[in-house]
């Protein structure tokens, strides 16, 4: 696949007036991320979305631990406006936390006492709900003495990081056709890499990189073909090539240079309105070379989609002894309820063990291939025929946004997983602009066998062993990403309120607490003046609370987000 350069423009918001910077604070004092301490953060950074490249979400601190963390309490928090699919992912950088939230906003707040240093407000657009990554405010990404946001109007911010001021902005496609940006980018070598919104309109999905200096757009790759093109061969000639969004944010292997990015479904979502074929490159994850966006491999996790269950999600790069060899291995948890493992250097296919209830696929080949449930999967007699298909998971996943986490201590990833089912029925659809193309009816049911929806679950992803699984006593889905720590801490989250932290050896409840609504964010942890801090989002409507939450009897109270963020008591981390 050929990277193709766009002739894209910048542009300076003071010219177009389409912000304002507002509740500045004291002047920040700023040490310049270099991307030596990017790649290398101290123990009390959170400087990057995962806080590593690798996509771990691992914090080396240990000064709040299993032995003291049920004196955990609310240090202060933080109030936002955005009641919509909030999701923060907050980065922390020279004790200053930043934070978007749907509305065109960011807020930069001192992490120590939780006052507003300054909040950008973007004026976007009357018709901006055109966009799908309107009201899915995940992130902004941080780097050298600037903020990047990719907004839903679609347009990549570079903002002064010390007083939100716009230093560039940079116009990345046409929001109109429904695209937009709502997860954070990251900064590697020297740019900026973000994916896009927009996978279930008509469009094709990309990865760009613009120089993280100017906004100058460095290369773009397309992560469907044109006709003619390699991959496009996979697709039925009576096709329109659509899809592979690319929400997710990348993680980054400085050895070899080499972005991982995964993509979205095809469209339309029902594979019995698209003809045979795999559909490349949707549903797949992507090995790109940072300075050229050159694809160096790829791996299909889902070949021709019939059901929504894309997995653009984040891949975690570790270390793995595997058969007694220690392998440079990719781990990416999917929506059909399975992990992946990949050799991240070749793409080679290692593993797969199965992370949720689901009848999708019996099993894999020896290259990786899925195999396929016939009874899951329909023929094309099945269109309009009325027949139903019992459908394990659901199209929102066994886990969605939240993102696994990986501790090297106990050489296990975590992952907050939902156990579910639908019923599917295929029916004609055409598209129809600014509407989902769909063409299958569905309802939403319990797993069978379950009590329950959500679990939260450690795994050997060098074995693919579950090693133990803790339920909260509601049964509620999982919905916050996981965050392991060298305290020897796991911490998650549920759509019933509940922010916990487990015991990470043996999943042993230590504390849990109970937040003003959803916990939908990324739970971070970080050190300013010497004290630890764990910071999570809570308050944001996602998918796990409309669609899974009634299945145990539970119902998302209305709200908007909060920031909170939680601190020991000074005789806890005194002895």
């Amino acid at each position: 696949m050929k990277a193709t350069r766009l002739a894209l423009a910048v542009i300076t918001a003071v010219a177009l007036g389409t912000c304002a910077v507002w509740a500045q604070g004291p002047a920040v004092q700023w040490e310049p991320l270099t991307m030596d301490r990017l790649l290398d953060p101290e123990a009390g950074d959170w400087i990057n979305v995962r806080r590593t490249y690798d996509g771990a979400g691992y914090s080396p601190l240990s000064q709040i631990n299993s032995e003291n963390v049920d004196q955990l309490r609310v240090a202060w928090a933080y109030s936002f406006s955005d009641d919509t699919r909030w999701a923060p992912n907050p980065v922390v950088a020279n004790g200053i936390i930043y934070v978007s939230e749907s509305g065109g906003k960011v807020h930069a707040i001192d992490a120590a006492t939780g006052r507003a240093v300054w909040v950008y407000q973007r004026q976007l657009p009357e018709d901006i709900s055109v966009s799908q990554a309107f009201n899915r405010a995940r992130g902004v990404a941080v780097a050298y003495d600037k903020v990047y946001y990719g907004t839903a109007d679609s347009y990549l911010v570079a903002l002064d990081a010390r007083t939100g001021e716009v230093v560039w902005e940079t116009m990345t496609g046409d929001y109109k056709t429904g695209r937009g940006h709502s997860h954070p980018p990251i900064v590697a070598d020297g740019k900026v890499i973000i994916g896009m919104n927009g996978g279930e309109f008509k469009t094709r999905g990309t990865v760009q990189a613009f120089d993280a200096e100017t906004g100058e757009l460095v290369w773009q790759v397309y992560t469907v073909p044109e006709r003619g093109e390699p991959g496009s061969e996979t697709w039925a000639e009576e096709d329109e090539i659509w899809g592979g969004a690319t929400w997710g944010t990348p993680t980054y292997d400085p050895e070899t240079q080499t972005v991982y990015i995964a993509t979205g479904q095809p469209l339309p979502w029902s594979g019995l309105l698209r003809g045979p074929g795999d559909n490349l490159y949707t549903n797949s994850i992507l090995a790109l070379d940072v300075d050229t966006g050159e694809m160096k491999w790829y791996f299909q996790t889902l070949p021709h989609d019939y059901w929504d269950l894309d997995s653009p999600f984040e891949s975690v790069l570790v270390d793995l002894e595997i058969d007694g060899e220690v392998r440079k291995a990719l781990v990416h948890h999917t929506k059909t309820g399975w992990g992946i493992v990949l050799d991240r250097v070749t793409g080679e296919f290692l593993h797969a063990y199965q992370i949720a209830y689901q009848n999708v696929i019996e099993g894999w080949d020896e290259n990786g291939r899925p195999i396929f449930n016939p009874e899951a999967r329909p023929g094309y007699d099945a269109q309009n025929s009325g027949e139903r298909f019992f459908t394990c998971p659901h199209l929102h996943g066994a886990r969605n946004v939240h993102q696994t986490s990986y501790s090297p201590d106990t050489g296990l990833i975590y992952q907050g997983v939902n156990n579910h089912c639908m019923n599917v029925e295929y029916v004609d659809a055409e598209y129809r602009p600014g509407r989902l193309w769909v063409g299958f009816r569905y309802d939403t049911v319990l797993a069978p066998g379950y009590d329950h929806v959500g679990e939260f679950a450690a795994f050997d992803p060098a074995t693919g062993e579950r090693k133990w699984t803790y339920v909260t006593e509601s049964g509620a889905p999982m919905s916050a990403s996981a965050l392991t720590t060298a305290g020897n801490l796991v911490f998650g989250g549920t759509t019933d309120r509940e922010f916990f932290a487990l015991d990470a050896t043996t999943g042993e409840l230590l504390w849990s607490i109970t937040l003003n609504g959803d916990v939908t964010g990324s739970p971070i942890t970080f050190m300013v003046d010497g004290k630890q801090y764990v910071a999570i989002g809570a308050g944001g409507t996602v998918a796990a609370s409309t669609s899974f939450a009634p299945l145990v009897g539970l119902r998302t109270q209305p709200g908007s987000g909060v920031l909170w963020v939680f601190e020991l008591p000074e005789s806890a981390t005194s002895n």
